[in-house]
């Protein structure tokens, strides 16, 4: 029986990947088991967003913890993070990724992550497949907002943006250095096709950023700040990264893995582009409604 006083339920959006399996054995093996899972079928392919937001409207937890289908948390990973946030008193905790795909693996140890449990002020915490997160800043989210997850960011980034609306609204974030076992692998057209909708992520949250008045950002990006302070963008530097590098061939065991990064940063730089020009946000004539629309024009909507 859990000792923290707390109800917690996990949600899962699955699209019917056979690793689901893998996960649910895994909550089931935890050393604080969850009080309730809910599974969330995205039959219709929405996407995480509503799936999650679907599954959050279910849910009967003070403590709602996300991962992903193809996620295998450690046995003492809702323990660790119940832990993390009773802790510090915090309104969200949470980790990354431990990937099991080559190339996927070597991408994401580029940067390595704080090995010391800690109070997240760089935006390390964001990651919708390791996060728990306490029940009243999701429904101040779903009250004021009109949605948790943004359902606009049905492709990529929706977690994020979730992060920079919780932030903004004071809640404390701690980075817990406890991975779940990522199983996805990827082939290189595939990661392509990930990485240019990246780009598009990244554009929306860009664009709901750039007039915001708060000066608070999700993470650390060349694109608005660093620290959780907010800059102008650094556009030669951030240019100069995407299109021309980046140069970090030493950082890859492999050439054909830093070849295939250097090429999904291209990608990604298109899939920027795309959704900069397609919704006129770079002349600023876009802009966001409080509604949670990226745009104010109903026949420009984000697809």
């Amino acid at each position: 029986m859990p000792h923290d006083h707390h109800k917690v339920s996990v949600v899962i959006p699955t699209v019917g990947r056979e690793t689901l399996a893998l996960c649910q054995e895994a909550l089931a093996k935890q050393t604080r088991l969850p009080d309730e899972v809910i599974v969330m079928v995205d039959h219709h392919r929405h996407g995480a967003a509503r799936t999650r937001n679907e599954g959050i409207a279910r849910a009967r937890g003070d403590l709602i913890a996300f991962t992903d289908d193809d996620a295998v948390p450690p046995s003492d990973w809702l323990e660790r993070l119940v832990g993390a946030l009773d802790h510090y008193q915090a309104g969200v905790a949470g980790g990354t990724y431990l990937e099991t795909d080559p190339l996927l693996n070597a991408i994401r140890c580029r940067h390595p992550l704080p090995e010391q449990e800690q109070v997240d002020r760089r935006g390390w915490v964001g990651n919708g497949g390791n996060l728990l997160i306490r029940r009243q800043w999701l429904d101040a989210c779903a009250r004021e907002d009109g949605h948790v997850f943004n359902p606009l960011f049905a492709g990529s980034g929706e977690d994020w943006e979730l992060i920079w609306r919780l932030r903004k609204r004071g809640a404390k974030m701690v980075y817990v250095p406890i991975p779940v076992t990522h199983l996805r692998r990827v082939k290189a057209a595939g990661y392509m096709r990930h990485s240019f909708e990246r780009g598009r992520g990244i554009a929306r949250l860009f664009c709901l950023m750039r007039n915001d008045e708060t000066g608070i950002v999700p993470q650390d990006s060349l694109l608005w700040g660093q620290a959780g302070r907010k800059i102008p963008p650094r556009w030669f530097k951030a240019v100069w990264s995407k299109l021309i590098g980046p140069f970090e061939a030493k950082q890859f065991r492999h050439k054909r893995h830093f070849w295939l990064f250097w090429f999904g940063e291209k990608a990604q730089a298109a899939g920027f582009a795309w959704e900069l020009l397609k919704k006129r946000c770079v002349t600023g004539r876009g802009n966001t409604t409080g509604d949670g629309r990226l745009f104010g024009s109903s026949k420009r909507r984000a697809s």
